[in-house]
């Protein structure tokens, strides 16, 4: 790895040490990149640990979802996209969730195999809890971020990413800043798969599997 490379990770990652306390809805690779002008769709799990609130009765644990997303990408490096599926948490009853959201990305001209990027995600989600009071989740996400293609295994892109999440409606965020990190794997060109964790306050996992048309 030439000693640019070394000097732009030294400097990502000492930022995103800083970031603590984890709380998001999935973000995909905040620095991935695409070819332009093609559809896009992925099917996602999520899975959370624990979900930081500030009315600790209402605290969303063991929060499960599946969503399709289905993206266009606007540009290369660039993708807008849906989300569509159902969510649970532990004293939250299964329902019904949408979102949508972008990501765009910019490989570094002197060091190709680096990109810097972000991406905006929104969430809306109407529950119940167990006592039969309505809640209203609706959650914003910005998420900048670090990618790195490795050059002897091209299919592989590693990333990580500072988490910025907002929560609004009948929930509120306890602590907004986090840490996020995965790779993506391009079995194909038109095939990518997703595995990313978050740690710290919130234990988090997450994988995608999607097809480019």
């Amino acid at each position: 790895m030439r000693p640019a490379t070394w000097k732009w990770l030294a400097v990502v990652g000492g930022a995103l040490v800083f970031a603590t306390e984890s709380l998001a809805i999935y973000v995909p690779n905040p620095a991935g990149r695409w070819a332009g002008r093609h559809f896009f769709l992925a099917g996602d799990f999520q899975y959370n640990a624990s979900k930081d609130l500030d009315d600790g009765a209402r605290d969303a644990d063991d929060t499960v979802g599946f969503f399709v997303r289905p993206g266009y990408t606007v540009a290369p490096n660039v993708i807008v996209y849906g989300r569509f599926g159902v969510q649970d948490a532990d004293r939250l009853d299964t329902n019904f969730a949408w979102g949508f959201g972008g990501q765009g990305a910019y490989p570094i001209p002197d060091i190709p195999e680096l990109a810097v990027g972000g991406a905006f995600d929104f969430l809306y989600w109407s529950s119940e809890d167990r006592r039969a009071r309505d809640v209203d989740w609706v959650e914003f996400q910005f998420t900048p971020g670090v990618s790195y293609n490795v050059p002897r295994v091209p299919e592989l892109t590693p990333y990580a990413g500072a988490m910025f999440d907002f929560i609004a409606g009948d929930a509120n965020e306890g602590d907004p800043f986090g840490l996020v990190f995965g790779t993506n794997y391009d079995v194909t060109n038109r095939v990518r798969l997703d595995g990313q964790l978050r740690v710290i306050s919130e234990t988090g996992f997450l994988f995608s599997a999607g097809y480019m048309f």
